[in-house]
């Protein structure tokens, strides 16, 4: 299960966190995996004072992969389903 972080930015709508992945869903609708990362370095996004700021670290610093389309959807259908409170519990269906 991904850990949910609605965050407060012009371009990233949530971040996620589970094992050593981070998602990051953009409000353009994409959303791509980052892996190799901490929880630490998930902490520090989601209290940052600037996230977008804080990810161009995390964005240029790890291995990524784009989530394909209809799995971005999915994944923010199911967190808008289990939308209680600012953190959230989201399982992937497919990974």
């Amino acid at each position: 299960m991904f850990e949910v972080k609605i965050v407060n930015s012009t371009a990233i709508r949530l971040v996620a966190f589970r094992d050593d992945v981070l998602r990051v869903v953009f409000r353009s609708g994409s959303a791509y995996d980052y892996s190799g990362v901490s929880r630490e370095v998930f902490e520090q996004l989601c209290s940052a004072e600037s996230v977008g700021t804080q990810f161009q670290s995390i964005r240029n610093a790890y291995q990524f992969n784009r989530l394909e389309p209809s799995r971005a959807q999915n994944f923010l259908m199911a967190v808008l389903e289990a939308s209680q409170g600012d953190r959230l519990m989201v399982t992937d269906e497919e990974g």
